[in-house]
């Protein structure tokens, strides 16, 4: 199997730990008809941004991001990026203390502190990321394949409990959520930034991010749709953990296991592990590039990271403000989503007609 392929894969692992989250909810409480259209635009959203980063990147085939922007400048590279992967820890800290509560709900460990889950949670993320990103890639395909069918296990199960009549009317009764603050929030739930850490000769083609995006547009339409058929739109809105919930709907007591929630928390935590080992291996490498700092002091970056995440995961107070840290960090890197890729794509034209010129000459 190609790297290339088994970065599409690990891209389809990180997308899973994002759409459990929140993405759900955050759907159902924007428009309260024709969620697929909104997914959709979502959709369309991520693959125009994902498509003008790939050909900004195309310019520079043998360097990644740290390097494009170093070539920027020194002070340009600081700016944008040391900022960005404190963004990501506050994301690995506010997602990490988000999915223990649900991984405790899910396994119904009332008894476990949540900061044991955190602490965790934390640790074999940062362990899984010191290992390096070759390890990362190997190891997805495995997760990849064991998660991919305990969601068809968990899908054709509870299709007996489906009311599809639950998903009308099909089409939205207006756009309005195009401008929904909750719209935006739904970029940021993407480790689309990922392809710039890897220099372009050695990325995904074009054909693996279509189906890296036909993918993740179709888990999202199961972790919307799954609670939408079994509960409807007036009580989706009112539950906490969506997915969660209509899977436990399932009687499973003729089977070894009697919950199959059981199965989904496993998904979650594999899913949950690798977003948090790719994100921390994100902030490690920026800090280790951007400073041209030796290659083993990124080891030291991603514990000290690891830390700093785990401390802001402990000190959240409670469910609401989880949340509301979560939708913070999300949105404003739902803005570098938006930043980087046409910072990019601007500096790779410029720099390629430049080339044009100088050569002329």
């Amino acid at each position: 199997m190609t790297q290339r392929v088994q970065m599409a894969l690990l891209v389809c692992v990180a997308s899973g730990g994002f759409v459990y989250l929140l993405y759900p909810r955050l759907v159902t409480s924007s428009t309260d008809s024709g969620h697929w259209v909104m997914v959709l635009f979502q959709g369309l959203l991520q693959i125009f941004f994902m498509l003008i980063y790939k050909k900004g990147l195309d310019y520079f085939p043998d360097k990644d991001l740290i390097d494009i922007f170093r070539q920027m400048g020194k002070w340009v590279a600081f700016i944008i990026l040391v900022p960005y992967a404190f963004i990501l820890t506050s994301m690995v800290g506010f997602g990490l203390r988000a999915h223990s509560e649900e991984i405790i709900a899910i396994l119904r460990m009332s008894r476990t502190p949540y900061w044991a889950v955190l602490a965790f949670l934390v640790f074999i993320s940062a362990f899984t990321a010191i290992k390096g990103l070759g390890t990362m890639l190997r190891a997805s395909v495995i997760v990849f394949i064991i998660t991919n069918l305990l969601i068809m296990f968990n899908t054709l199960t509870v299709t007996a409990n489906f009311d599809f009549y639950n998903a009308f009317p099909v089409w939205p009764s207006s756009l309005q959520f195009l401008w929904d603050t909750n719209f935006n929030f739904l970029t940021g739930f993407s480790p689309l930034l990922f392809l710039g850490f890897v220099p372009s000769e050695n990325n995904m083609k074009y054909s693996h991010l279509f189906w890296v995006w036909t993918y993740v547009t179709f888990i999202i339409l199961l972790s919307v749709y799954i609670p939408l058929f079994i509960f409807g739109q007036e009580t989706v809105v009112k539950l906490h953990y969506l997915v969660e919930e209509a899977v436990d709907t399932v009687d499973m007591r003729w089977f070894i296991f009697s919950r199959q929630t059981i199965f989904f928390g496993m998904s979650l935590i594999a899913f949950t592990i690798f977003l948090n080992a790719l994100l921390l291996w994100k902030a490690g490498q920026l800090m280790q590039k951007t400073f041209n700092w030796k290659k083993n002091k990124r080891s030291y970056s991603i514990i000290a990271f690891s830390s700093l995440a785990f401390l802001m995961g402990l000190y959240v107070p409670n469910q609401y403000m989880i949340e509301k840290s979560v939708e913070l960090s999300t949105g404003i890197h739902a803005l570098l989503i938006v930043i980087i890729p046409l910072i990019i794509f601007i500096y790779g034209v410029i720099n390629r007609r430049r080339m044009a010129v100088y050569e002329k000459k």
